[in-house]
C-alpha cells in the first residue's frame, strides 16, 4: 500500500461524480471523464468517478497518497459499490468468491487535461488497469496510473505533439467495470480513406484491449453514415481475445467455432452505427468511440476525438 502523508485541506474537490456539473470542467477531470461525464446523463456509460487534478498535484508535492485523498477515494468505492449494478457492470461485493476483496470491480483509465483533446488523444500511453479488486487494489492502481504520465512513451508522446513536459495534470477515471462478451471501437469518418460520409466499426469477442494494443484482426464493418446502409462486412480471424481474470485480465486463444463468427449481431452494430452518428451529431465533432456489449446491452467506455485527419477542424473544449 503506498505511503501515507498529512496535507492541508484545499477548496477543490478530490472527487467528482460522472454526471455532476462539476465534471464539465475538463481542467479538474480532463477531456475524458468530462466527455463521458456529458454523455453520461442520456447514454449508458458505466458509473463511476473521477478522482481530480488536485488529487494529483497533491500527490506530486508529497510524493505520496496522503491520508486525505486516499480518504476520498475509498469513500467515493463504498458509494459506488452501494449503487445498483445489476443488469450491467459487475458489482460483486458480497457475492464475491471466498477470500476475494470486497466492493465492485473497476476500471482504472487516465484523463490528463491534453488527452482526448482536439490535438491530442494519448491513446495507448498512459496505463490502464481493468478488473480492479477491492480498496487496496484501487488506491495501487490510481497511484499507478499517476506515476505513468512520467513514463517514457508518455513524455515522448508529450514531445511530439509539442505539448509541455511540466505542469502535467492529470486526473484518473474509475468505472464500474463492464465484464464485455464482445467489444470495439467505431470512428464516425473513415480515418483511413478519410471519408467523412462513412462509420467504420471493428470488434473482437471479449475486452478490448486485444482490439486497440493491435494483436488482433477484427471483424469490420463500413457504414453510409446518412442512411446506415451497410456498405462493407468482413471477417477477421480473431485469434486471441483479452478476458477477466481473479484479478485484472488475461489474453487466451479464440476458440475455433468464435473465430468464424462474427463477434457482433446484425443488430449490435447497427446500434453501434446508431451510437457513433449520434455521437458526431451532439460533439459536433468526428468521434472515436469505444463500446461493449454485456449480456446484449450496449455500454459507450470512451468517446474522443479522432486528430488524425488532415484539415480537421478543432473540437470545443468541454
Amino acid at each position: 500500500m503506498p505511503t501515507r502523508q498529512q496535507e492541508p485541506a484545499s477548496r477543490a474537490p478530490l472527487v467528482v461524480w460522472l454526471g455532476d456539473p462539476l465534471c464539465a470542467d475538463a481542467s479538474l477531470v480532463g477531456h475524458k471523464a468530462a466527455h463521458l461525464g456529458q454523455l453520461s446523463l442520456t447514454h449508458p456509460v458505466p458509473g463511476g468517478f473521477c478522482i481530480t487534478t488536485e488529487a494529483f498535484l497533491r500527490y506530486q508535492e508529497n510524493g505520496a497518497v496522503s491520508d486525505e485523498t486516499a480518504a476520498a477515494i475509498v469513500a467515493a468505492y463504498a458509494r459506488l459499490a452501494a449503487r445498483d449494478g445489476s443488469g450491467g457492470p459487475i458489482a460483486d461485493g458480497a457475492a464475491s468468491p471466498a477470500g476475494d476483496p470486497p466492493g465492485p470491480r473497476v476500471a482504472v483509465r487516465s484523463s490528463a487535461v491534453d488527452e482526448d483533446s482536439p490535438d491530442a488523444s494519448f491513446a495507448g500511453q498512459h496505463d490502464t488497469f481493468l478488473n480492479v479488486a477491492g480498496a487496496e487494489g484501487l488506491l495501487d492502481a490510481v497511484a499507478k496510473a499517476w506515476h505513468s504520465a512520467r513514463s517514457e512513451a508518455a513524455l515522448a508522446y508529450r514531445s511530439s505533439r509539442g505539448l509541455a513536459a511540466t505542469n502535467i495534470a492529470l486526473a484518473v477515471l474509475v468505472q464500474l467495470m463492464v465484464r464485455a462478451d464482445s467489444s470495439g471501437v467505431a470512428f464516425s469518418v473513415d480515418p483511413v480513406k478519410e471519408d467523412p460520409n462513412r462509420i467504420v466499426v471493428s470488434a473482437n469477442w471479449g475486452l478490448g484491449e486485444s482490439l486497440v494494443g493491435g494483436k488482433v484482426n477484427p471483424d469490420r464493418w463500413v457504414f453510409e453514415k446518412p442512411s446506415l446502409a451497410l456498405l462493407e462486412a468482413n471477417l477477421g480471424d480473431k485469434q486471441l481475445m483479452t478476458i477477466t481474470a481473479e484479478t485484472g485480465t488475461r489474453e487466451v486463444k479464440v476458440p475455433s467455432f468464435l473465430r468464424e463468427r462474427r463477434s457482433l449481431s446484425d443488430d449490435e452494430v447497427t446500434a453501434v452505427a446508431e451510437l457513433t452518428r449520434e455521437l458526431e451529431r451532439l460533439q459536433g465533432w468526428p468521434v472515436d468511440a469505444e463500446f461493449a456489449f454485456d449480456s446484449g446491452r450496449l455500454y459507450l467506455l470512451q468517446c474522443r476525438p479522432v486528430t488524425t485527419l488532415p484539415g480537421q477542424e478543432a473540437a470545443p473544449q468541454p
